[in-house]
């Protein structure tokens, strides 16, 4: 039997024991197995309790990471490059990756940003690439068509063009808030275009109709960039051109149009179906490879600001770490 000290001095650990879990939030405690009769045959000695300590908090790597943008967009740095495919020696496209979209498609992912580090003002009746620019699959010339995403004024801005018709979807929720949303574009091939922040539809229109691909065998002088879906700047570091400052993460592309109404907003990382075609999750934490994590077919590179990787690499996302339970570990008496 235990002594009459021992259940004293254990008793007097008990508020401590409730405060640090009521303070973690965490989920009620188990005790050890019940002692068997051949450990209780004799009186136990007096022990002193073994202290009970909070679990470190989880590490980076169970919460994921996110890529911190600067807005340089200056000599081809401070951006992700994603190739649409094989690239010859001219930087001719010798075939698609699936990252080479044109048809029906959806594009998702999750932003954080700050007014101040954003300065494009108002896009209306011009071009996404106005803006500071989050996604850009843009060309030079007017051959073939392209499409781009952006902030104007604080507001999302999806924008196609097909040569002839350069057409801007400009939304009405300010999302320049340093505060994460999720931000969705769709596109049908019939030109219908959409723009969903945090999943309620902020703008629709009628948008110029047609495959938006990047066709095989295009020659171009500028065989670094025009053949590239980039991330966070303007792939050509055109003068005056703004880059977007901010976080980005989990960014999934699908090849059909996922949402036609306001639907809820997601709590977690975007779930890939028969539909994904690419999906970034940025959870590499190091380096400079940018992995496809749909079997890797569309991976692309990230190059750094001040030729460091390191300062993009963000802890910092859109969702919760896991919960973890407590366990309480008494002495066996």
């Amino acid at each position: 039997m235990p002594s009459l000290r021992y259940l004293t001095r254990l008793m007097g650990y008990l508020p401590l024991v409730l405060l640090l879990l009521n303070t973690c939030g965490a989920t009620a405690p188990t005790t050890a197995t019940a002692p068997t009769a051949a450990m209780t045959a004799a009186t136990a000695p007096t022990l002193d309790p073994v202290p009970t300590t909070a679990p470190a908090p989880a590490p980076a790597a169970e919460r994921g990471f996110a890529l911190r943008f600067f807005g340089t967009n200056t000599d081809d740095r401070d951006r992700v490059k994603i190739p649409l495919g094989p690239l010859d020696a001219q930087g001719r496209l010798t075939s698609s990756s699936p990252v080479n979209i044109g048809g029906d498609f959806t594009i998702e992912f999750w932003m954080k940003a700050e007014a101040a580090e954003n300065s494009a003002g108002d896009c209306t009746g011009q071009g996404w690439y106005y803006g500071n620019i989050i996604i850009d699959r843009d060309v030079f010339g007017d051959d073939i068509p392209d499409y781009g995403i952006a902030l104007c004024a604080g507001r999302i801005v999806f924008g196609v063009n097909t040569g002839n018709n350069d057409h801007l979807l400009v939304g009405e929720t300010v999302v320049t808030t340093n505060q994460w949303h999720h931000i969705a574009v769709t596109r049908s091939m019939t030109g219908q275009m959409r723009i969903f922040v945090d999943g309620q539809l902020d703008a629709t229109t009628n948008g110029p109709a047609g495959d938006l691909a990047y066709p095989l065998g295009r020659t171009t002088d500028w065989p670094l960039s025009d053949p590239y879906l980039v991330f966070a700047a303007e792939k050509h570091d055109y003068p005056g051109s703004l880059g977007f400052a901010g976080y980005l993460d989990d960014i999934h592309l699908a090849s059909i149009v996922r949402y036609t109404s306001s639907f809820q907003r997601p709590d977690g990382p975007h779930r890939a179906d028969q539909h994904s075609i690419a999906l970034y999750r940025f959870d590499e934490g190091e380096g400079r490879t940018i992995t496809d994590a749909l079997g890797n077919a569309s991976p692309g590179i990230l190059n750094p600001n001040q030729n460091d990787p390191s300062r993009h690499w963000a802890s910092e996302t859109p969702f919760a770490p896991p919960t973890r339970a407590w366990q309480l570990f008494l002495p066996m008496i």
